[in-house]
């Protein structure tokens, strides 16, 4: 059984989770797994650690749509990553496997996952939906083998291994504490917005009168979009600080920057929802259901700040190392 935490599972999820661009691979992937199954529904997951993402998806509800994400607890696709193996659920209302939430939210009776691998690790799960209870004809579960090995070959293939510009060690330290602590402001800074969508979301379906308000919604998604750019300019700089900095502090450093953008990564299904309200493509009593099923998100934020500090003082730990 997998270990949904392990850092080496999640490391391979590193620099596929900075991209969240339509890709015409995985998206050939879904449909032909929607049609192979004659399912409405079908998308390639990655699960995180608070969340399931939607790299590539087909049919889902207008919410879950712009979100594209679930919260990992509620999902189904967890158990084929923690098993790595497999999961075909004929009747989700009495398989007492998965989780309910999504049962009771949206309907979803039928469901077939396979694993998605990167290397050696399962990173998440190409299946279908369906919303009435239903058996897969054979062939279904070897045919999404098939498709979620091209699935996998795409995640790898978008991966990006150029190395950013050599800079001296000590101007690169000095540079990246500069933006950490710059990142930290901005994460305190919309610490408030985060904390009164998450009341809004736990408090259905009074929901839409204590929701932030458009200008502190339309504040907080560009201090994200922002701070999303200055985190992935530190995980370039963590790279080349790798092979610069002291050992000890250069490991601690690329750790907390991995963890760092991840957790930028979870928090942005809660952008994109804001952002779809100040769009005027969903109400906001659709947006905080959706903020209630990837409610673990929110948590991402708290996590995030944790990072960035302890960035900040492994990166005045290795200023110090550097000056003797």
């Amino acid at each position: 059984m997998a270990d949904l935490n392990d850092p080496a599972r999640l490391a391979e999820l590193h620099h596929v989770l900075l991209r969240d661009d339509a890709d015409a691979i995985l998206d050939a992937c879904v449909e032909r797994a929607a049609e192979l199954a004659r399912a409405p529904m079908a998308l390639v997951s990655l699960v995180v650690r608070h969340i399931q993402l939607f790299r590539a998806h087909r049919g889902l509800p207008p919410d879950l749509g712009v979100s594209c994400a679930t919260s990992r607890s509620s999902s189904f696709c967890q158990l084929v990553v923690r098993h790595e193996e497999p999961l075909v659920v004929e009747d989700a209302v009495h398989d007492e496997r998965v989780p309910k939430e999504l049962v009771e939210r949206y309907g979803i009776r039928a469901y077939a996952g396979v694993p998605v691998r990167v290397r050696r690790h399962v990173v998440g799960s190409l299946c279908v939906i369906d919303l009435v209870p239903r058996t897969f004809e054979p062939g279904v579960v070897e045919g999404l083998h098939q498709l979620a090995a091209e699935a996998g070959a795409r995640l790898e293939a978008l991966e990006s291994d150029t190395p950013p510009p050599s800079r001296a060690a000590k101007e690169r330290l000095a540079r990246f504490g500069q933006t950490a602590r710059a990142l930290e402001r901005a994460l305190m800074a919309i610490a408030p917005v985060i904390a009164e969508a998450q009341r809004a979301a736990a408090t259905l379906p009074e929901a839409a009168q204590i929701a932030p308000s458009p200008d502190d919604l339309r504040a907080a998604v560009d201090c994200y979009r922002d701070m999303f750019a200055i985190a992935a300019e530190l995980a370039d700089d963590a790279m080349a600080l790798s092979r610069s900095a002291p050992a000890e502090e250069a490991s601690e450093l690329a750790q907390a920057t991995r963890s760092l953008t991840r957790d930028m990564v979870e928090i942005s299904p809660l952008v994109r929802l804001a952002e779809s309200v100040l769009g005027g493509t969903l109400d906001e009593g659709a947006a905080a259901r959706a903020a209630h099923v990837v409610r673990d998100a929110f948590a991402a934020h708290e996590t995030a700040t944790s990072a960035v500090r302890r960035i900040i003082t492994t990166v005045e730990r290795a200023r110090t190392a550097e000056a003797r």
